[in-house]
């Protein structure tokens, strides 16, 4: 008996020795590049990386000084410098559009500039960005221009993130640390919670300020649904790529669990917090805009093999406010895997120029005869791929 307990013990010795074996090997191999800017990483050098928590992802972006950190740290933020330097006023014969949300969205506007240069766009964008993002960009942006079009762009794959506050958070892999307020309805009304930076100076603040830095993540825990203390804190596991695999195993199913509470395969929970709050947020964009004596448009990125759910879920309130819109589903089917890139999520170039004419028509229709006209603006499709809801329509 005490043979086979020896046996039981050398055999566990000698796999942890191989395993640790393995795990220094693979740190040795695929080390992941000090400057992936300049040198990009295999597939398998990301792999082995995508793993490793979120202040470790941070620690090797957030070199001191601005000239030192990775470019990926300046993306996203509500708040950039980068914005100061867009088109404020259209000129003479020309159409100024602000638009607001993720990478699709700044493709299309950049479709509809090139189809028709009148058109000038001007484009605060992040990647991956959320509504709340999207809508809180065109608060803080609309005194700073004199755009007559404002679209505000909306993706089935980040609703969920409504009730996150940083891209850190949302997308585990990438770990981008810029930061966004969390809508909720209360009482009917639309409310925000917002984090204590939303600049990368204020991030980098808190970053190198230990004291700071543990009140954010308290802040976190306490406002943000996707955070989770395994994930975000740095630790030795860092060191370990078979533990940085794992972490990333629980990470995809910690934000699929979250997720899975929202959305599933036959579509939204519309009674879930996050869609009263989208609910909120595309009538409280839309009332602001018109109010203004601009054109708002939600343009819906219905994403692949996700149907055309997000459509569904907005549906009540695009028609009940008359808000015009642009639903990608008709166009750009998401069960025909031929309309998107290998890549990514975004469409075939063709399919965005088909996008943007949609979206002109929709542009021209108000231009001619207000949100009568942009009623009428179907392309010869279903009125429900784009303009506003009549009761013809019903």
């Amino acid at each position: 008996m005490k043979a086979n307990k020896w046996k039981l013990f050398y055999s566990f010795i000698w796999i942890v020795f191989y395993l640790a074996v393995i795990d220094v090997m693979v740190n040795i191999i695929f080390q992941f590049p000090k400057e992936p800017e300049k040198t990009p990483p295999s597939f398998l050098e990301g792999y082995f990386e995508y793993g490793r928590s979120v202040e470790g992802k941070l620690d090797r972006m957030a070199r001191r000084g601005n000239d030192q950190s990775a470019p990926i740290l300046g993306y996203g933020w509500l708040e950039n410098k980068r914005y100061e330097s867009l088109p404020k006023k259209a000129g003479e014969g020309e159409v100024l559009v602000a638009v607001y949300g993720m990478s699709h969205i700044k493709i299309l506007g950049k479709a509809i500039a090139k189809i028709d240069s009148k058109y000038v766009i001007r484009n605060i964008t992040g990647p991956g960005v959320p509504p709340g993002w999207s809508f809180a960009a065109y608060r803080r942006d609309k005194t700073l221009h004199e755009a007559k079009v404002v679209i505000l762009g909306i993706m089935t794959d980040n609703i969920a993130f409504i009730s996150a506050t940083s891209g850190a958070t949302s997308y585990f892999d990438m770990s981008h640390p810029y930061t966004f307020p969390r809508y909720f309805v209360k009482n009917g009304l639309l409310k925000e919670i917002y984090p204590p930076f939303y600049t990368e100076e204020g991030f980098k603040a808190y970053l190198y300020n230990p004291i700071k830095w543990a009140e954010y993540r308290d802040w976190l825990e306490k406002n943000d649904k996707f955070y989770d203390a395994f994930l975000f804190k740095r630790s030795l596991t860092d060191r370990s790529a078979l533990f940085r695999v794992l972490r990333r195993s629980y990470s995809q199913k910690i934000k699929e669990k979250i997720i899975g509470r929202i959305y599933t395969k036959d579509g939204f929970n519309i009674r879930s917090e996050e869609i009263v709050a989208l609910h909120k947020i595309v009538e409280t964009f839309a009332k602001e805009a018109q109010e203004e004596e601009r054109l708002p448009i939600v343009y819906i990125v219905n994403t692949e093999g996700r149907g055309d759910h997000l459509y569904r879920a907005l549906k009540p309130v695009l028609e009940a406010h008359n808000i015009p819109f642009l639903s990608t589903h008709i166009i750009c089917p998401p069960d025909d895997p031929r309309v998107f890139r290998v890549m990514n999520s975004h469409f075939m170039p063709s399919k965005d120029t088909e996008l943007a004419r949609e979206m002109i028509k929709i542009i021209e229709g108000w231009e001619r005869e207000g949100l009568r006209g942009v009623a009428h603006v179907e392309g010869g499709r279903k009125p429900t791929v784009a303009g506003v809801f009549s009761h013809k329509d019903e």
